[in-house]
């Protein structure tokens, strides 16, 4: 019993690119290319653009991904996906990545 409680811990701090690696299969499609998707978006936002090669590199990706949208995309699947415990953990361990 003890050698489980000293797993609680660990199990409580996983990363949430863990979790959600974990938890992969268990999304549907359009969950899952979303959280993907804003993962994305999460990682160009926090990008320096240090040139204007870079800049333009960033924009380019952020306009591919649609990063615009994220917001109001998130919200509808939401809605979509309101019963769905499992997606809507997902959505909130996205937020936690690149933050």
């Amino acid at each position: 019993m003890a050698a489980s409680l000293l797993l609680l811990p660990a199990a409580a701090s996983a990363a949430p690119e863990d979790e959600l690696a974990a938890m992969e299969k268990t999304l549907s499609r359009d969950v899952r290319a979303f959280i993907e998707r804003k993962i994305e978006c999460n990682h160009w936002a926090g990008e320096e653009p240090y040139d204007a090669a870079r800049a333009r590199q960033i924009e380019r990706a952020v306009q591919h991904l649609k990063c615009e949208a994220l917001d109001k995309d998130e919200v509808a699947l939401k809605r979509r996906h309101a019963g769905d415990e499992r997606a809507l953990k997902g959505f909130a361990l996205a937020d936690e990545v690149y933050r």
